[in-house]
């Protein structure tokens, strides 16, 4: 077994507007920044505050995924109404890839290590700078294991950083938190033979699905489907 699995994490997430699963099930792929532009999907694709700090902090070239199974930006989009889900990928996929873990969240946290400023501290579990990053990382083997060991029973959220685009194999699972979104979800994959297991699962607070937010994604979904080419229509659920 690997660094999460000796840790007992069996699979990691990451959550996504349930409208984007026609792009990520055509290709299979969770997308870095730069491989998203490269495809041609306009600044609305991205979250507007996190894709810029993402960028400004040093973790612009990453995949994000996390360990956290009720991160703050899933509850409040299910809160207020938007159809999002979770792609999870069992925690076995990471042994064979290189992948960086985060104690911090890139996109909010107010800390950094830029001007005058000396950011956290780096130590075997909060990680340690590399490069440009404002905010240290874990990357080799036995600052993972120590950052995990320490931050998982106190519940700290860990992102999950994967270098450049995250493969996702057959034994993916897409995670829905009503059994309307489900349907959408099993629809996109059958129409795109990608064989991902389906399942509906609590929300992490409150989801109180929206009649017109679902109606729009599920027109959404429809174009996507029909024309592989189409990078969407602006429909984001960035303003809350």
């Amino acid at each position: 077994m690997g660094i999460l699995e000796d840790a007992g994490i069996e699979a990691v997430r990451h959550y996504a507007p349930l409208h984007y699963l026609p792009f990520i099930a055509r290709s299979r792929l969770l997308m870095c920044k730069p491989a998203l532009r490269a495809q041609g999907f306009a600044p609305s694709h991205l979250r507007s505050m996190s894709s810029k700090h993402d960028r400004k902090r040093g973790f612009g070239e990453y995949a994000f995924l996390t360990l956290d199974r009720s991160a703050r930006i899933l509850a409040a989009k299910l809160d207020a109404g938007f159809p999002h889900c979770a792609i999870e990928v069992p925690a076995s996929a990471f042994e064979t890839l290189e992948f960086h873990l985060c104690r911090y969240n890139v996109a909010m946290t107010r800390y950094l290590k830029r001007g005058n400023r000396h950011g956290f501290p780096e130590s075997d579990v909060n990680g340690r700078y590399y490069g440009d990053k404002q905010i240290p990382i874990a990357k080799v083997a036995k600052d993972k294991a120590a950052m995990l060991a320490h931050h998982l029973p106190l519940g700290t959220m860990i992102e999950v950083l994967v270098p450049g685009n995250l493969p996702l194999t057959d034994e993916v699972k897409v995670l829905c938190y009503s059994k309307q979104d489900a349907q959408i979800a099993q629809r996109v994959l059958g129409a795109l033979t990608v064989p991902w297991e389906v399942d509906v699962i609590d929300p992490p607070t409150v989801y109180n699905r929206d009649a017109d937010y679902a109606s729009a994604v599920e027109n959404f979904v429809s174009v996507a489907l029909r024309d592989p080419d189409w990078k969407g229509n602006g429909l984001e659920f960035d303003r809350v």
